[in-house]
């Protein structure tokens, strides 16, 4: 399959500039290909730069050097040039992303969280309701909680929030930051399925699995990153 994502000589560091300007790298020459029906795991030590390599996918960080190439509708978006339109554009039709919390929205049900992508993309407000309850039954979201906010809900319970949004709009390209870190085992089997489902349909997903039993579920190939500074 064609590639769906080519990082190429990716290179990130962080200025403190409360200490006189220290210069901290954190990425350094990454490259990486991936295409569709893939899901690269990315393994390395704390601070090798795994959450951030997928913030620069992302665009939440931009990086200093290097490309970061998404395939989007006819053509490619360079997500470490790319302007803050092409960026949202990619993030509602191409990108979806799993962090570790969920940013909940006072005031803002969980339903209508999970369908917000959905109905950003043209889908009819009835089937996009539909598609949220399918994905929160099989998340085991109780149905008292769907329309609550989910401010006060448990950590595990946002997570399968933040899952079912991402998760939602079908997007050819699901970056995953420790999706399972919160869940008990019939939730992270749950979240496995919904990934195989995704690799079938021919996704893209990149995640950082710390849970040996779910990375060696899902990967069909690991990627090894190192920190910044340390020879291959």
């Amino acid at each position: 399959m064609k590639n769906i994502i080519e990082i190429n000589n990716l290179s990130k560091y962080f200025i403190l500039h409360t200490q006189g300007g220290v210069n901290i790298p954190v990425l350094e020459a990454v490259s990486l290909a991936a295409s569709g029906g893939e899901c690269v795991a990315i393994v390395g030590s704390s601070g090798a730069g795994k959450s951030t390599l997928l913030k620069c996918l992302y665009a939440n960080y931009r990086a200093q050097a290097g490309s970061v190439r998404v395939r989007h509708r006819d053509g490619w978006v360079d997500m470490a040039r790319a302007h803050p339109r092409e960026i949202l554009d990619v993030r509602r039709h191409t990108m979806g992303y799993v962090s570790q919390f969920l940013r909940a929205i006072p005031r803002v049900p969980a339903i209508d969280i999970v369908m917000a992508p959905l109905l950003a993309t043209g889908t009819e407000p009835d089937k996009a309701r539909v598609m949220a309850q399918a994905l929160f039954e099989r998340l085991n979201i109780a149905p008292r909680l769907w329309h609550l906010p989910p401010a006060t809900f448990s950590g595990g319970e946002q997570q399968r929030i933040n899952i079912a949004r991402a998760f939602a709009p079908q997007p050819a390209v699901l970056l995953l930051d420790e999706p399972t870190a919160a869940l008990d085992e019939a939730n992270r089997n749950a979240v496995v399925e919904l990934v195989r489902e995704a690799l079938r349909r021919g996704a893209l997903l990149v995640g950082i699995f710390h849970d040996h039993a779910v990375r060696s579920a899902v990967a069909t190939r690991i990627f090894q990153l190192r920190p910044a500074g340390v020879p291959l």
